[in-house]
């Protein structure tokens, strides 16, 4: 095993409405496909999908189940392969208590603009949660205290606001960009 290891968290509550209020986005079937097939194209994982509805947890194993033991096996082993990291948890807390994780969270802003240089957390040892919300971004106040923030996508146009997928990707690149 390396020094470091990375997983991802994709958060659906605590998050925060387009008001700034707490808020629960629903699951949908792109976030954990897209989100199982990028972190297996960057050997990240497991992939946790955080939401507390035992109905959001349903349509998850739902669509898991169609490649893991349905027709989709046959079909595409890739995809089965990667859909393997998939992990379902109510809580960041009930992940925590599981796996012990440095935890880093991601926003376009975040507080108090400190940050760190995704390319800089391979060489901090041990277990790594990259922490993405869903909504318009985590209500962090209302979740664990992380040990940083990574540092915001910046683009070149007026719009700050990528699709939690694109920012998976980027940051996934960026995070093993030397080790390509």
């Amino acid at each position: 095993m390396s020094e470091s290891s990375f997983a991802v968290a994709l958060v659906h509550y605590p998050i925060l409405n387009r008001k700034g209020e707490r808020s629960t986005t629903a699951v949908t079937s792109i976030d954990i496909h897209d989100f199982v097939r990028t972190c297996a194209m960057y050997d990240v994982g497991p992939v946790y999908i955080i939401h507390p509805a035992e109905a959001m947890h349903a349509l998850v194993k739902d669509v898991a189940g169609y490649w893991l033991e349905g027709a989709g096996e046959a079909r595409n082993p890739g995809r089965t392969e990667s859909i393997r990291s998939l992990r379902l948890a109510k809580s960041l807390e009930e992940v925590l208590e599981a796996e012990t994780y440095r935890l880093w969270y991601t926003s376009a802003t975040p507080p108090n603009g400190v940050s760190v240089n995704i390319n800089k957390t391979p060489k901090i040892k041990g277990k790594h949660l990259i922490v993405f919300g869903t909504g318009s971004g985590l209500d962090y106040e209302a979740m664990p205290k992380p040990n940083g923030w990574l540092s915001p996508i910046e683009g070149i146009g007026m719009v700050r606001h990528l699709s939690v997928r694109a920012a998976l990707a980027i940051y996934l690149d960026r995070l093993t960009r030397e080790r390509c």
